[in-house]
């Protein structure tokens, strides 16, 4: 009896990879830094409260990023399931779930920036903890949020970067393909 083969599951790709490097990574790389620089310096310039922030920002966020991301996660989808991208995923260290997890990721950090910026529309940060009087505190949640919102714009651009470029893999591989074929008909 043949033995299935089980990819792995989402968390077990994210903290171990899934043959390349984990998922994980994505994340926490050299553009955290520019990510931290942008939260850190979004806190210090913008005086308004997190409630108005999250107000000013939440709606266009949600719009935006949401709609992109899923609009361009679907256009993945269907290019995922192609022959092309198929046998380029093959010379890929983490194989076909490596694509598979790495738009799952990005709409998880859009979510995880949503979420947060929710949490800040109801007030939660101004009633609760920290607090605007805990200044350190409210600083953090401050830079964190503008943090997250950072890496979901990236997260966003990605997506559509990575569809573009499975697009373009998969004309190049119908190409060479089609002239493989060709030749070896003559």
């Amino acid at each position: 009896m043949a033995r299935s083969i089980q990819p792995p599951a989402y968390w077990t790709w994210f903290f171990k990879g899934s043959g390349g490097k984990p998922g994980f990574r994505r994340l926490v790389n050299l553009w955290l830094a520019f990510h931290i620089v942008v939260g850190l310096s979004l806190s210090y310039l913008v005086k308004s409260s997190l409630d108005q922030c999250a107000n000013a920002v939440l709606l266009p966020l949600a719009g935006i990023l949401i709609g992109l991301s899923f609009a361009w996660a679907g256009n993945a989808q269907a290019l995922l399931q192609s022959k092309e991208i198929g046998k380029l995923t093959e010379h890929h260290e983490g194989g076909f779930v490596e694509y598979v997890y790495v738009y799952q990721t990005a709409i998880l950090t859009i979510l995880i920036a949503l979420i947060l910026w929710g949490l800040a529309g109801l007030k939660i940060f101004e009633d609760q903890w920290p607090t605007s009087s805990c200044e350190v505190g409210y600083f953090t949640v401050k830079a964190l949020l503008f943090l997250f919102s950072s890496m979901a714009l990236r997260e966003c651009w990605h997506i559509v970067l990575s569809v573009q470029w499975m697009l373009i893999a998969q004309q190049v591989i119908q190409k060479k393909l089609k002239d493989d074929n060709k030749n070896n008909e003559q």
